[in-house]
């Protein structure tokens, strides 16, 4: 019997490969929206900056709490403003939905492109390498960031510039690029002309083609991007300076690198950068194996698409590995290349029946036999067994794991893509068991921030001062009232509330209509009205 259920299976691997395709809706989409926003990440800044943006209708110069924002230009938040309006609420769910389509975008653009020069099953393999690393599974997935959609545009232009520079279409490959360029520059700023410039550099230094980096197409290139990027900030002076703005962009950039952190930083960061990402990358990150094989360099030497590759992920990675503070997420578009070259090498070692596969598919083994023993206890558990049906969704788990690696040990052929079917089980579990327990975490402050606009009504509401805030809090509280929550220096009167860190001023010229906590340091705020009798001296300080 069980003989016949693997023939059956042999004959139709393409089960394997549907079932991960279907797995990947509940693995991303489960509990997206349950937690509320993340405090301590830039998941509230892009909350807060889209919202202001739709309440003020000034769609192009961003703020937070009404005062400029200089770290990143708009385009982001226009695609968040954009679900916003589309869906009609303000829900966590509709700021993350944004991050979950590009990176489904972001594996289908891998396994197209991998499919024109290593085949379907490379192609499929290596986009749910990616989708299913570590990082990106159980972390950035299900925040609001930037950094995937950012990406996965800054792969498509790598690509696009291998695609156009085989076919020799020189000015094509200018103007696409570019393009990109501009678009992923009015998303995150300097760090996509970095990614342009480097990869062009190496590629066509190595190339021996140098000379049309100052040929009229990559002029014309350059002049496109001029326009898209100069037009949005001819624009943008109509409404503010730009005066902060190149200075704000360039020191987001230079704050991460050796001059901001010095020597002994930069020095430890250099043994300390594989490690984590290592770390951040596991599993799959086993296959930096086949870096020790002998003939990698002579692999990469013989087939043009995996050179090219390299070439984009070691010159780039270089500025990433110097900075002292980098993060996985900087450097996503990274990695589809790596994992390109690193799944070929595994079939061409298996191929040869080497050691190095070997090495390879015994410790997936041993990560999917993990995933599955980690479901039996998790009923049992104090802090997960509170979960609704807690014993049978452990059970689905661990049957679904069990037979995932009963076909993984007899199905040798199709074993990554099992095992990547495995991680998107495991993500439905990290769904079902671990998400729900950091729900507290972040909803009593969420909880406070909105009390604090249900208190305050339709009355203005200011932020005394430079008292302490946070974007999140700042976030829940202008959804709540729909009016910007902002800064007032001067001027204040006994008829407004004021949003106040009690350690500015002394309870006595105030009356606390509420408090709550911050999440930072739990720093109490007070939403209050000032004493007339106070006025004169609270306008003098």
């Amino acid at each position: 019997m069980f003989e016949q259920v693997l023939q059956f299976f042999r004959q139709r691997p393409w089960i394997f490969y549907a079932f991960s395709i279907v797995m990947l809706l509940p693995a991303l989409f489960w509990h997206l929206g349950f937690l509320p926003i993340n405090f301590p990440t830039d998941e509230p800044t892009r909350a807060i900056v889209a919202l202001e943006m739709i309440i003020s209708n000034n769609f192009i110069s961003p703020t937070i709490n009404g005062a400029f924002y200089y770290n990143k230009p708009p385009l982001y938040n226009w695609i968040i403003a954009a679900f916003y309006k589309i869906s009609g609420n303000y829900s966590e769910f509709t700021l993350r939905l944004p991050v979950v389509i590009s990176l489904l975008l972001f594996g289908f653009t891998i396994f197209r492109f991998v499919k024109r020069e290593l085949g379907a099953k490379q192609g499929f393999i290596v986009a749910m390498l990616f989708i299913t690393s570590g990082r990106i599974l159980f972390w950035d997935s299900f925040l609001g960031l930037i950094d995937i959609t950012f990406s996965w545009l800054v792969y498509t232009s790598f690509m696009l510039i291998y695609h156009y520079h085989k076919r020799k279409q020189y000015l094509a490959l200018f103007l696409v690029s570019y393009l990109l360029t501009s678009v992923t520059f009015l998303m995150k700023g300097l760090p996509s002309l970095v990614f342009q410039g480097i990869t062009l550099l190496a590629f066509f230094s190595y190339n021996r083609e140098f000379k049309k980096l100052f040929g009229w197409r990559h002029f014309a290139g350059i002049g496109l991007f001029l326009v898209i990027v100069g037009g949005y900030y001819l624009v943008y002076i109509r409404y503010n300076s730009l005066d902060n703005v190149f200075t704000t962009l360039f020191s987001e950039s230079e704050k991460r690198t050796i001059i901001n952190y010095g020597w002994q930083r930069f020095v430890l960061h250099l043994f300390t950068f594989p490690i984590e990402m290592f770390y951040h990358f596991f599993p799959w990150s086993i296959l930096w194996i086949f870096f020790f094989r002998r003939d990698f360099r002579k692999t990469l030497h013989n087939h043009p698409f995996l050179r090219f590759n390299f070439i984009v992920f070691i010159f780039n990675i270089i500025i990433y590995w110097t900075s002292p503070e980098s993060y996985p997420r900087y450097i996503f578009m990274l990695f589809p290349p790596l994992f390109t070259i690193l799944v070929y090498m595994f079939f061409m070692d298996r191929s040869k029946a080497g050691k190095y596969s070997r090495i390879v598919e015994n410790f997936l083994l041993g990560v999917l036999i993990l995933g599955a023993v980690a479901a039996i206890p998790m009923p049992f558990l104090r802090i997960t067994g509170f979960v609704d049906y807690a014993y049978l969704k452990a059970a689905i788990m661990l049957l679904v794991m069990v037979t995932l690696a009963w076909f993984y040990f007899h199905l040798p052929k199709q074993r990554l893509v099992i095992f990547a079917a495995a991680m998107l089980m495991v993500r439905v579990g990290f769904d079902w068991f671990i998400v729900p327990p950091r729900y507290d975490d972040f909803q009593i402050h969420k909880i406070g921030a909105l009390k604090a606009a249900e208190v305050t009504g339709q009355e203005p509401l200011h932020i005394f001062k430079d008292s302490e805030t946070e974007h999140a809090t700042s976030f829940y509280i202008t959804l709540g009232k729909m009016q910007l929550l902002k800064h007032q220096y001067e001027g204040f009167n006994a008829t407004d509330y004021y949003y106040l860190d009690p350690r500015m001023l002394p309870d006595s010229v105030y009356h606390t209509v509420y408090d709550f906590n911050l999440y930072r340091h739990d720093q109490p705020i007070k939403i209050v009205k000032f004493r007339a009798s106070a006025l004169d001296a609270i306008n003098k300080k």
